[in-house]
């Protein structure tokens, strides 16, 4: 059997690939079929203003950018229309965009669904990822974190500041006896 001679325009095409999939923190598969050009208009927006990378990629080429990438698991996934969202600052903001973007559609537009996420090099199933989708994001995260160091802080200053309080009332009170 006679095999047909590779594209170099695939093979700089699985290359461009590989650089948008290298090194995130997570990718987010999902079956983008049914949606309007102004509801992916806006999904592009929001992606771009959260910093993430969102394409549509042939599953062909997606197979193997991640095969070079040991990507495992991707290949059963890669089936109809796909389309490609990658962070590679925060891990759950992907998923969180997309979630927070299929809501908004009205009900009888179910087409776009999750197919499958890759979350610090771990394949995550559409359970999973939507279990991630409830996590609070970084910054969340962070300012809860600020928020826990902050508490023991500023109850010993209101401790300290309350027995201050005391002693200035106390010593008052000796000074107020001391005249009479």
């Amino acid at each position: 059997m006679e095999q047909k001679a590779i594209n170099p325009k695939n093979i700089e095409n699985v290359h461009r690939l590989k650089e948008r999939l290298g090194e995130a923190k997570a990718i987010v598969l999902v079956d983008y079929k049914g949606i309007s050009v102004q509801e992916d208009t806006d999904l592009r927006c929001k992606f771009r203003d959260n910093n993430v990378d969102y394409f549509v990629a042939k599953n062909t080429l997606l197979k193997l950018a991640a095969k070079d990438l040991s990507l495992e698991g991707l290949d059963e996934y890669l089936v109809g229309p796909t389309a490609v969202a990658v962070s590679k600052e925060d891990e759950i903001i992907p998923s969180k965009l997309i979630s927070d973007f299929m809501k908004s559609l009205p009900d009888e537009k179910d087409f776009f669904k999750f197919k499958v996420g890759i979350i610090d090099n771990q394949l995550m199933d559409v359970q999973e990822l939507e279990k991630i989708v409830k996590l609070p994001s970084r910054q969340e995260l962070l300012a809860q974190v600020v928020r826990g160091l902050n508490s023991p802080i500023f109850g010993l200053v209101y401790t300290l500041n309350s027995i201050l309080r005391k002693l200035v009332l106390v010593l008052n009170e000796i000074k107020n006896k001391q005249q009479s």
